[in-house]
């Protein structure tokens, strides 16, 4: 979708998980907590084998299907009952999937010096409650960054030993795990996007994750849906993935278990899509703007003979947002945001047998931010916590 933007209130909150705004083609672009340092291991490499449909990367649980929310969530000392909240929301919709953010740069903000505390507090909150967690990791610290700009990180050891430390602490009470977000806008990446360098991230990833525990489930991290072709600003999101598996005759390809899509639907329907059935005005004559546009990424996927799933990691629907880029918003009634994420699980169900599970951006940042943020009016519950049309459509439709 347009952005994606991880914050933190620095009074407040440690570690927060966050998903994305609205989209478009054109991208726009509490108490401290106690940092302990421990030593930091070393990513060992491990024999790696293309992954097959199914086991990991088909769990969904008890279901045949995940039903997600993306959630705000609170990693300081003060946040446990706000995080109880958060989860009898999550459980009273009947869905059993949250998609939260590990800041790699919040993390380890010196190398080796790990603070998980923040992120401790979350996790074995939702565990303790049955709450199945993917976790998208993102943001370097600025200290693993490469300074000369010729590649995003200096280092891809550095992310791997990252990656090894959270898969071996969270074992068992992280679910699965995303690698990176929306990593075709320049500034995910360090200023400007090649393809190249996420190859590399996801490589030491996947083999880091797995030397620690072979069955983690490791999701390609969702592209934001965009027409634009400018590595300083965005690059296609087709076109990326594209790239991405013909890149070195598609080595890189095997690195990972499920492909983690996010698409955006701006104000249309979710059966709508060009060419056959477009919507109208403004906000429609690109693919990009449709909830399908994720038809066109398994496409790809098809093309090079993959058959790994799809989970959708971030789709919704914003109504009227004062935020600039959202103007579309104004087109969606809470009435339509009801009818439209429950038509999107209806599609996707019906139609995409390869997509097993879906995650809606979002469940209530409404309650932590003002209503002229632009991730206000996505959100499913109002600021006090009370339930839009959206979140009671979507607690009352039929689950699989």
């Amino acid at each position: 979708m347009r952005r994606i933007a991880i914050f933190v209130l620095l009074a407040l909150i440690a570690t927060l998980v966050i998903a994305c705004g609205g989209g478009s083609s054109t991208p726009t672009p509490a108490g401290e907590s106690t940092s302990t340092a421990q030593e930091s291991p070393t990513a060992g490499e491990t024999p790696t084998e293309t992954p097959s449909d199914g086991a990991p990367s088909g769990e969904t649980g008890s279901r045949n299907y995940i039903y997600g929310f993306n959630v705000f969530a609170r990693g300081d000392d003060q946040g446990a009952e706000f995080n109880e909240q958060v989860i009898d929301m999550v459980t009273g919709a009947g869905f059993d999937w949250v998609r939260i953010q590990i800041e790699w740069s919040q993390f380890e903000r010196a190398k080796g010096q790990w603070d998980p505390l923040p992120i401790d507090r979350i996790v074995e909150q939702f565990e303790a409650r049955g709450v199945n967690v993917l976790a998208t990791l993102v943001k370097a610290p600025e200290w693993a960054i490469d300074p000369s700009g010729q590649q995003f990180l200096r280092d891809y050891n550095d992310f791997a030993e990252f990656v090894q430390f959270v898969v071996g602490r969270y074992q068992g009470k992280i679910d699965a795990w995303e690698i990176w977000n929306e990593q075709n806008l320049a500034h995910e990446v360090g200023g400007t996007v090649r393809v190249e360098d996420y190859a590399k991230m996801l490589e030491a990833a996947y083999q880091a994750a797995k030397s620690v525990d072979r069955s983690a489930v490791i999701l390609f991290g969702g592209l934001t849906p965009t027409g634009v072709n400018d590595p300083s600003v965005a690059i296609d999101d087709v076109a990326y993935l594209e790239s991405f598996y013909s890149l070195e005759n598609g080595r890189y390809a095997m690195y990972f278990d499920v492909l983690g899509a996010h698409v955006n639907a701006t104000n249309h329907s979710p059966d709508k899509m060009l060419p056959d059935n477009p919507g109208e005005g403004n906000w429609a004559d690109h693919p990009s703007f449709y909830f399908r546009r994720a038809e066109q990424l398994h496409e790809v996927m098809a093309k090079y003979g993959d058959t790994r799933p799809v989970w959708i990691t971030e789709f919704g629907w914003t109504t009227a947002n004062q935020a600039p880029g959202y103007e579309y918003g104004a087109d969606v009634s809470e009435q339509d945001q009801a009818d439209y994420l429950v038509g999107a699980f209806q599609w996707a169900q019906e139609n995409w047998p390869w997509a097993r599970g879906m995650f809606v951006w979002n469940l209530n940042y409404s309650v932590i931010t003002p209503p002229e943020d632009e991730k206000h009016p996505w959100s499913v519950l109002n600021a006090d916590w009370s339930p839009r049309p959206a979140y009671e459509a979507l607690r009352d439709m039929p689950k699989l």
